[in-house]
């Protein structure tokens, strides 16, 4: 980003903001499981963090909005695009 600029890194952006979300939600998923049924219970701060994880998946526009955007973009830097789509149906 800094060298190039955001639109040279949206691709990166967007990849991101769907994998750091999803981990984070992975990592507490485990916490709690290590944890067995001490891990559901409030008196630890596991369940809170996996709502926070969950929330945080949301909160930058859902998960399939970015894997959209990964998509177009992926495929307008190969050469694809919706004329190309039209002219060969």
């Amino acid at each position: 980003m800094d060298a190039q600029g955001t639109k040279a890194a949206l691709t990166e952006i967007s990849a991101i903001k769907v994998v750091a979300p999803t981990v984070l939600q992975e990592v507490v998923d485990m916490a709690i499981q290590i944890h067995g049924g001490m891990g559901v219970c409030q008196d630890t701060l596991l369940p809170n963090f996996y709502a926070q994880a969950r929330v945080l998946r949301l909160a930058d526009g859902p998960d399939e909005v970015h894997k959209t955007m990964i998509a177009k973009l992926e495929l307008k830097r190969q050469g694809f695009s919706r004329s190309a789509k039209s002219d060969k149906a």
